[in-house]
């Protein structure tokens, strides 16, 4: 018995890119150029008004539905959200703190989803109500922000939004609900398939100094820093970070794995340590898949200096350290492994027709640890 995660893509966040009230520039959806091209959101009206929802379509169906048109009509794939797809970066100051969605972003998202990529499906093992689950105005069973890819006993793959719910309260904030972090949790221990992956829209392992992130890091000179304090952050996140990995690495005879994405590189690590909480027993493996595309000023580096690195508090071993180029990443299961293969095209030095051709750059075989 074998699989293809190729068969069934995950898409990790970040499908729409129309800031509506952060980072002001000419990549938004206040840039002059977007507004004669699409219109302008009024937030006073609800979004699915003949006005907003004109708008709505004219900056999301080019990103989604006009981009990958039939080229996945055979392919089931899944999109989960991060926080572009709720038309804002995460960003946060005095004067304005883009999360939790309020409930334009959140109406804006839905109306997203519900028109250009699908909820998860229903699932017996995932509790029928924990947030985003049996929403009146859905199909019974679906989950707009949580769900399953299962294939049979092989691998269950839990995908999670860390951006909808997350709170603001303090030493108890959350990215998911606890009851959420519990159903994850959960998993790890009464799966009963070979392989469970955790999919989270924040990354693990590597920061890029952001104010949404699961660290306390700041960017300063190229460095990531913690003896200054990130305006917002929360000291929660960290502790669910924590207590997530912990529950992975706790449950023996698997490979304990996160694949990530938002950093808009590829990268390969190995955690043996998150702040007090030894995990070198079975050390965490984590992933980001890189960006099937992005602009030039949409490297991490292009704006920061710098890509992402291991944050503080973290025993990381960068196996490949973060990479900026195009890529993306199969995973292929069987009962015992898991064969990761990386693959990158660089938009400066190769041709487009070489993307048919493209052979992995580096391949990781994973097993769990006995």
């Amino acid at each position: 018995m074998r699989a293809a995660w190729r068969k069934s893509p995950t898409r990790n966040g970040d499908h729409v890119y129309w800031d509506l009230r952060t980072r002001p520039g000419p990549y938004t959806g206040t840039a002059k150029s977007a507004i004669e091209y699409a219109g302008e959101f009024d937030r006073t009206l609800p979004v699915l008004h003949s006005k907003n929802e004109r708008v709505l379509r004219r900056a999301v169906a080019p990103q989604i539905a006009d981009l990958y048109g039939t080229l996945l009509r055979s392919t089931p794939v899944f999109f989960v959200q991060d926080d572009h797809d709720y038309f804002d970066n995460d960003e946060a100051d005095d004067s304005f703190v883009s999360f939790p969605p309020d409930w334009f972003m959140l109406s804006a998202a839905r109306a997203t989803q519900s028109a250009y990529y699908p909820e998860f499906l229903p699932d017996p093992m995932r509790p029928l109500g924990l947030s985003s689950s049996a929403a009146p105005d859905r199909p019974g069973g679906l989950s707009e922000s949580f769900g399953t890819l299962r294939y049979g006993k092989l691998a269950e793959v839990l995908i999670y939004d860390c951006r909808r719910y997350m709170t603001l309260s303090g030493p108890s904030a959350t990215f998911v609900p606890r009851e959420v972090e519990t159903w994850i949790a959960g998993r790890w221990v009464r799966s009963d398939a070979a392989h469970v992956v955790n999919v989270p829209s924040v990354p693990v392992g590597w920061s890029a100094g952001k104010w949404g992130e699961w660290y306390q890091d700041v960017e300063k000179d190229q460095r990531l820093i913690i003896d200054v304090p990130k305006p917002y952050w929360q000291r929660g996140w960290r502790a669910q970070h924590d207590r997530l990995l912990q529950a992975a690495s706790a449950r023996r005879g698997r490979i304990p794995l996160f694949v990530n994405g938002d950093l808009h590189a590829i990268a390969e690590g190995r955690i043996t340590r998150t702040g007090a909480i030894n995990l070198s027993a079975n050390p965490v493996r984590t992933i980001i898949t890189g960006p099937l595309g992005t602009a030039p000023w949409g490297w991490a580096s292009a704006f920061r200096g710098m890509s992402g690195r291991p944050p503080n508090g973290l025993e990381l071993e960068e196996l490949q350290s973060p990479i900026e180029q195009h890529g993306f990443v199969l995973l292929d299961f069987d009962p015992a492994t898991i064969t990761v293969r990386f693959f990158r095209w660089d938009v400066k030095t190769q041709s487009p027709d070489e993307i048919d051709r493209l052979q992995p750059f580096r391949t990781t075989v994973l097993t769990p640890t006995t």
